[in-house]
């Protein structure tokens, strides 16, 4: 880690990327940060390692990036500025208005993160900050301000109603700092109805979609999670995240899987689970052959996502219109599923509706709460892939050549930059 100012040390304009986690989990700051890069600029990323089994795809990653300065901060094992933030936070939460007087006291109530990354921020001056979490917007605003630069924010999330009830602490940030932003780019459509009725004086909010590049289809297709290769009719439903949690559609999918009650159907679900968890989806499997069909795996990097996603048939996107923001969101998933050439089975979120309605033909729409149409949805792809018949393969292919033609980064790509560049003429 670098104690010095990091400056401009030709007339490169540089850009600091801002993540609130690791660096390896944020697609959509590895697309910008790799697409600025390329086109010449200078380039900055600051994040936090929380979890020492991710660790690893950082690693991957900056290798893979040499020309990107990269300030990580591993508090999984270095826990001392984190306990320090920890404790301004639940001060300034005791006391709100004497903290509010104070830039550190308005950083503190925010987030207990904001501690580490302030450590790293100060000593990286930069011409454009962009940050990718809205704890961290106060702390970096503070950042731009003082080096004289430009504040870039990008809204994932529907910050404010990611939970039952609306947070106000968080629309009182947005508020505040919102305004300050010199562009905002938002990961859904919906999301800028949704920021421009609710906030006066913001600048225009440009949707950039998560999209990825084209990914070439491999010719020696090495399957990694597929258990029954050797039986080329199994239906394999596949879906993915960090954390393999409750309450995210699974169940539904797995109480389909009990109605059909069929051997060649294959549930692949990826991401960082507890034994409890495990156990609590196999107990709702009334049938021992659905549960034998069902396969947990570990996260791998982004690269080998995209490969291991390629071995499936049928992608879930599995988003609950509850919170308001997961029927707002577009996710990086279904995306991932066209890029991929996976047939899409996604709930009817509002989001989701803007892309299954326009293209019915990779996949179909579901209602998450009606499990009897979801296996009737299922049995139609299974049929047609035990039976060898078109419908299966003809999704495939519209999903795929959808990646290619619209929803495509080297598109979307050339949104941003174009935003990027406006700001720093």
């Amino acid at each position: 880690m670098n104690e010095k100012i990091l400056n401009k040390t030709n007339n490169q304009k540089h850009i600091c990327f801002v993540s609130v986690g690791h660096i390896s989990s944020n697609p959509r700051l590895i697309k910008e940060a790799t697409l600025m890069a390329n086109e010449g600029y200078k380039i900055s990323v600051v994040g936090l390692q929380t979890l020492e089994k991710i660790v690893p795809f950082d690693e991957e990653l900056i290798q893979k990036n040499p020309t990107w300065n990269t300030f990580i901060y591993p508090f999984y094992k270095k826990k001392s500025l984190y306990f320090f933030g920890t404790l301004f936070y639940h001060i300034a939460k005791k006391v709100p208005k004497l903290a509010n007087q104070f830039t550190l006291g308005k950083l503190s109530i925010s987030t207990p993160l904001w501690f580490p990354l302030y450590y790293l921020l100060k000593s990286i001056k930069a011409d454009l900050y962009i940050v990718h979490n809205i704890n961290m917007l106060p702390l970096v605003t503070q950042i731009a301000k003082k080096y004289n630069a430009k504040l870039g924010f990008d809204i994932e999330d529907a910050y404010s109603v990611t939970e039952k009830e609306i947070n106000k602490n968080i629309v009182e940030l947005e508020k505040n700092y919102l305004p300050k932003a010199d562009y905002i780019t938002a990961a859904s459509p919906l999301f800028v109805d949704f920021y421009t009725n609710l906030y006066q004086n913001l600048p225009p909010i440009i949707p950039i979609l998560n999209v990825f590049e084209h990914l070439e289809e491999q010719e020696n297709r090495e399957y990694k999670d597929r258990k029954n290769t050797s039986n080329p009719t199994n239906l394999s439903l596949y879906w993915f995240s960090q954390t393999t949690g409750k309450d995210r559609g699974i169940e539904q999918i797995i109480e389909a899987l009990n109605l059909l009650n069929r051997t060649d159907i294959e549930l692949h679900l990826r991401g960082i689970i507890n034994q409890e968890t495990k156990n609590y989806f196999l107990d709702l499997t009334k049938i021992q052959q659905v549960k034998e069909n069902i396969f947990f795996h570990e996260l791998v990097s982004n690269q080998q996502l995209a490969f291991r996603t390629a071995e499936h048939d049928v992608g879930l996107a599995l988003e609950l219109k509850e919170p308001m923001n997961r029927d707002l969101c577009l996710t990086n998933k279904i995306f991932q599923y066209m890029n991929t050439g996976l047939v899409i089975l996604a709930s009817d979120t509002k989001a989701q509706q803007l892309i299954m309605k326009n293209n019915s033909e990779i996949g179909f729409l579901i209602d998450i709460q009606n499990t009897k149409q979801i296996a009737q949805k299922i049995e139609i792809l299974a049929d047609s892939k035990k039976n060898n018949t078109p419908e299966l393969e003809n999704m495939k292919i519209a999903s795929k050549n959808l990646s290619k033609t619209k929803y495509n980064w080297n598109l979307e790509g050339q949104k941003f930059l174009e935003i990027i560049k406006a700001t720093l003429s």
